[in-house]
């Protein structure tokens, strides 16, 4: 891990969870490609301002300070970068994506996030506890502790299936940027609805999606507490597909 004070000089990075600030998780592949960078310095750079942070870099300092601590390129997996912006320091972390594309089984955790729509540092009840799972291959999926609604997970959005058609929350979410990206895309492949399933529902639909810059597109097999099993992976594999062939085009690099 990597950090500077606003003057520049080299700090030792902080525990991020539970100190106050804004941060983005980034995709690097392995040709050194930052997939949508400009979106991601735009809301880590809105999260900033609307947590009155005293202080953002430009994005031409972030450039120069990921350019200079990239990690050597790997053949075997792409690499996650964490930029999180604290009220005098600037950090960066980088470590392997190792959940693109997994299965993933879900485990409820009760949980009302204060403003979905920011990427908040202190939020040590939410990203503190990941550490409790195995993240490869585990998330977990907030379950609102007043409506029982399933929202998003820790990590991604949720897509949600049903005889093939799509329902994807739009309220209450933080608006994922890799969702975002690929919304269009699946508006010409299917039928989509905008929604948010309480935990009473979950059983009528056939598969559930992970949707996020660390997991890309992932499936998730189960969801124990709730009784819930995937029916199948058609969707998983179409909406894969399109999601390869969006981060292998030069959009991605914008």
């Amino acid at each position: 891990m990597h950090a500077w004070t606003k003057s520049g000089n080299p700090i030792e990075h902080p525990e991020p969870w539970g100190v106050y600030g804004a941060f983005s998780t980034l995709r690097i592949t392995s040709a050194s490609k930052i997939l949508f960078k400009k979106n991601h310095f735009e809301r880590i750079y809105n999260s900033a301002q609307y947590l009155e942070l005293p202080w953002v870099p430009q994005p031409d300092e972030l450039n120069s300070r990921i350019q200079d601590t990239l990690p050597q390129p790997s053949a075997d997996h792409d690499h996650l970068l964490r930029i999180c912006i604290f009220e005098d320091i600037m950090g960066l972390a980088y470590r392997p994506a190792l959940s693109d594309g997994n299965p993933v089984e879900g485990w409820l955790l009760s949980y009302r996030r204060p403003d979905p729509s920011v990427k908040c540092t202190a939020e040590k009840d939410l990203y503190g506890t990941l550490h409790e799972l195995e993240i490869e291959k585990e998330d977990w999926v907030i379950h609102d502790p007043k409506d029982n609604e399933l929202r998003e997970t820790a990590t991604s959005n949720l897509i949600f299936v049903r005889d093939g058609k799509l329902m994807i929350p739009e309220n209450k979410i933080l608006h994922g940027i890799t969702l975002q990206k690929i919304l269009p895309l699946l508006h010409k492949n299917f039928s989509i609805s905008r929604g948010i399933p309480n935990d009473q529902e979950v059983s009528e639909f056939d598969e559930i999606l992970l949707c996020g810059t660390g997991r890309g597109v992932a499936p998730l097999t189960a969801l124990p507490e709730l009784g819930w099993s995937s029916r199948g992976d058609r969707i998983f594999s179409k909406i894969r597909s399109i999601y390869e062939t969006l981060v292998g085009s030069e959009d991605a690099e914008i």
